[in-house]
């Protein structure tokens, strides 16, 4: 038969009151520490974080583009008529000069224009010619005639003053004396009218030469435009240096005012770069630009030109090289410019971050000073460039920032970098 042990069930249920209690305390040991651990933070390997120190110093400002080398100096040559290419006297890349000969158009309407209009400029010449032959003729048929009748006037008056004399010594009749007297008197009115008409006829004949010359210099206008286009047909560089572009073939039709070649001077080139719109309002011309040639180094350069317009959210800037370019360095070559317009001088700056806006007020994660974390601080930026960012508050000297995008963290105040 069983016996009971009273003793027995005592210490039994002593050591569960015991193991219990210590399960407690252990599990609201783990609920402290659980609580007190908190949120564990993200993790992120220090090879794939890109950091940055803060300095102080002199910040310069810039900004950078791609663009291309291209010349200086360069002319398209446009057809001054249309016409047909008859022959091709040089290809792309001679060296020519400005009277060299590129090539010949025809246009046989335009040579019958040219004929036409110098006939019909003989013809007006012709005509002037046989105008002012015919008005000088009158006038010199009125000159004669004045000169006639201006005799006869003489020989009036001579006779009237004979026969006052005779009449005085009464050897003329009254009547005769009269007849005298009204004759001297008739022609010289007459003699004063025929003077009139010469002067008249000589004032006239500019004006009515003038007329017939109107003609003749419209048909003369005429005719040397007619010759321009003629010499025109044969077509010359302008200017010397490489032709660069003709693409042209004989027996092609081309219209007036086509552009049909391109000469340029290789050896002065200037580099034209595109800047982002919202990048270029800060350049002014004469800064100081550097343009990677990606095959002859660096090479310094300025500031020349700022196209007005924007292109599909571009603005060109166009810097020239005052110490020249190196060797090597073609028309169309891709570089890269970079324009400095502004330098801080001692300032905090940084690199600038993935996300980093001017003027802005932002966040950054800090390391701590043994790069193991990161917590997150509020950075106030202020002046940037391409490169650079000016700190403004929340940093000093030496602090280390993460520069790399970490949008994904941003509901973490820190990381843990392995």
């Amino acid at each position: 038969m069983d016996i009971e042990r009273p003793d027995l069930l005592k210490s039994k249920n002593r050591r569960n009151k015991i193991l219990i209690t210590i399960g407690g305390l252990i599990g609201i040991a783990a609920v402290i520490y659980i609580f007190t651990l908190g949120t564990p933070l993200p993790s992120i390997k220090k090879d794939q974080a890109w950091t940055g120190t803060v300095v102080k110093g002199d910040m310069l400002r810039n900004v950078r583009g791609l663009g291309k080398l291209v010349p200086e100096d360069q002319r398209w040559i446009t057809t001054r008529t249309s016409g047909r290419v008859e022959e091709k006297y040089v290809l792309s890349g001679a060296e020519v000069e400005p009277d060299s000969l590129i090539l010949k158009l025809s246009n046989p309407q335009l040579e019958q224009q040219y004929t036409n209009a110098t006939l019909e400029f003989k013809a007006a010449q012709a005509e002037l010619t046989s105008t002012r032959v015919r008005l000088e003729s009158e006038l010199l048929a009125l000159k004669s005639s004045y000169s006639q009748l201006e005799e006869q006037a003489d020989m009036a008056a001579l006779d009237k003053q004979i026969n006052e004399e005779l009449h005085a010594e009464g050897l003329v009749s009254v009547r005769t004396l009269k007849r005298s007297n009204l004759s001297a008197h008739h022609l010289s009115a007459r003699l004063k009218m025929e003077h009139e008409r010469v002067q008249f006829q000589e004032q006239a004949i500019e004006p009515q030469l003038a007329t017939q010359q109107t003609q003749v210099d419209r048909v003369k206008a005429r005719l040397e435009l007619l010759e321009d286009q003629i010499t025109a047909l044969e077509v010359v560089a302008g200017q010397k240096g490489v032709l660069q572009q003709l693409e042209l073939e004989q027996g092609q039709q081309v219209a007036e005012g086509q552009q049909i070649a391109l000469v340029s001077n290789p050896k002065k080139l200037k580099a034209v770069i595109e800047i982002q719109e919202n990048q270029a309002r800060e350049i002014r011309i004469g800064q100081k630009a550097s343009v990677d040639t990606r095959t002859a180094g660096v090479v310094e350069a300025v500031v020349s030109r700022i196209d007005p317009n924007v292109e599909r959210s571009m603005v060109k800037v166009d810097v020239v090289f005052p110490n020249g370019l190196p060797d090597g360095c073609r028309a169309d070559q891709s570089v890269q410019g970079t324009i400095e317009f502004q330098r801080l001088e001692n300032v905090l700056y940084v690199d600038r971050p993935a996300i980093a806006k001017e003027n802005a007020l932002s966040s950054v994660f800090k390391l701590t000073p043994d790069g193991n974390q990161a917590e997150r601080v509020s950075v106030r930026y202020g002046k940037a460039s391409v490169s650079l960012i000016e700190i403004v508050d929340g940093l000093k000297e030496g602090d280390r920032i993460i520069l790399s995008d970490t949008t994904r963290w941003e509901d973490s105040d820190g990381l843990k970098l392995n």
